[in-house]
């Protein structure tokens, strides 16, 4: 009983001093740090899977993921990658599936019709734009290989033709009129 009394005591005694030399604050409740723009206005961006954004992320998404699996089975069977031309080829076909992206975006709200019309015309514009950079890349100043790049381009070109005609097959089915 004595070494309870005891110990009691000296708890006490402890927080008597704690409690002297330095007095107890409060929690902070908000951040150190206020979140506010120190110049301008403040802008909230939204970002979900919305149907325009899957047209816009399509191309990339696509290429990226051809190009991992491309990569992987060439050197799961000891063929040459070919990195500069297989980089060339995503670019230039990433370009070409963002300029078919553009139309479809722009009318997928004005129903079935319009979709239909704007896959056409992102077929022509990513035909064109791939061509253009895939020209580009295949000057002579960059040094890749005309006939490696183009096979590349085919390779990241069918696989994105497949998605992209799946995205705009969905977005007729789901439009309202």
């Amino acid at each position: 009983m004595a070494v309870a009394i005891e110990q009691s005591e000296v708890m006490q005694s402890m927080q008597a001093a704690l409690t002297a030399a330095a007095p107890i604050r409060a929690t902070p409740t908000g951040p150190a740090i206020e979140n506010k723009p120190i110049v301008g206005a403040e802008v909230t961006i939204k970002l979900s899977l919305s149907p325009g954004m899957v047209t816009l992320i399509a191309a990339p998404v696509t290429v990226a993921a051809t190009m991992l699996l491309g990569w992987a089975l060439l050197r799961s069977v000891g063929m040459p990658v070919h990195a500069a031309e297989m980089l060339g080829g995503a670019i230039a076909t990433t370009i070409g599936g963002a300029f078919a992206a553009v139309p479809m975006f722009l009318l997928m709200k004005r129903g079935a019709q319009a979709i239909a019309q704007a896959a056409l015309l992102g077929i022509a514009l990513r035909i064109g734009a791939t061509l253009m950079v895939m020209m580009l890349a295949g000057a002579g100043g960059w040094g890749l290989e005309r006939i490696v790049l183009a096979y590349w381009v085919l390779g990241f070109y069918a696989p994105m033709f497949v998605v992209e005609s799946a995205v705009n097959i969905w977005l007729s089915n789901n439009a309202k009129h």
